[in-house]
C-alpha cells in the first residue's frame, strides 16, 4: 500500500522537502520527488536526491499515512503526507513546495485533494 501511495505522489509531486525529525534533531533535503527506488523485498524504499544524498524508509514501519492540508503562517495552502509509525510519531515527513513557476501548482493541487479523496484525510495500514 505505501509503494502505491508514493508511486501514485510521484508522477506529479515535484519540489518537495522530505523531513526527519526526532526530539534532538530535525533534517530536511529539498529534492525533487522523481527517483524513488524500492528494495526487492518491498520493505524499503530510498529517496535519492541530487548529489548523492538519499533517505531510506522503511515501510514496513508505518501504520498510518496521513494526507495533511492546512493553511500556513502566511496564509498559504500547505500540503504534506506524514508516515506514521506504531508509536503515533511521523517517521517521515513530505512537504510539496510551491513551485517557482505558478502555472504547476494548480495540477499539484489537485492531484494532492485526488489522492485525500482516493485515501481518506488518514489512512491505517494493516501489518
Amino acid at each position: 500500500m505505501i509503494r502505491e501511495i508514493l508511486e501514485a505522489c510521484q508522477p506529479g509531486f515535484a519540489e518537495v522537502v522530505l523531513m526527519l525529525a526526532n526530539n534532538g534533531a530535525t533534517a530536511e533535503v529539498y529534492t525533487m520527488f522523481e527517483d524513488l527506488r524500492f528494495a526487492d523485498d518491498g520493505n524499503v524504499v530510498t529517496f535519492m536526491a541530487e548529489g548523492g544524498t538519499h533517505l531510506h524508509m522503511h515501510m514496513n514501519e508505518v501504520k498510518e499515512v496521513r494526507f495533511i492540508h492546512n493553511t500556513n503562517a502566511e496564509g498559504l495552502p500547505s500540503y504534506s503526507v506524514w508516515f506514521i509509525d506504531g508509536e503515533d510519531q511521523p517517521m517521515l515527513r513530505v512537504y510539496l513546495r510551491k513551485s517557482e513557476k505558478d502555472e504547476t501548482n494548480q495540477p499539484r493541487h489537485d492531484l494532492f485533494i485526488s489522492l485525500q479523496k482516493k485515501y481518506g484525510e488518514s489512512l491505517s495500514i494493516p501489518n
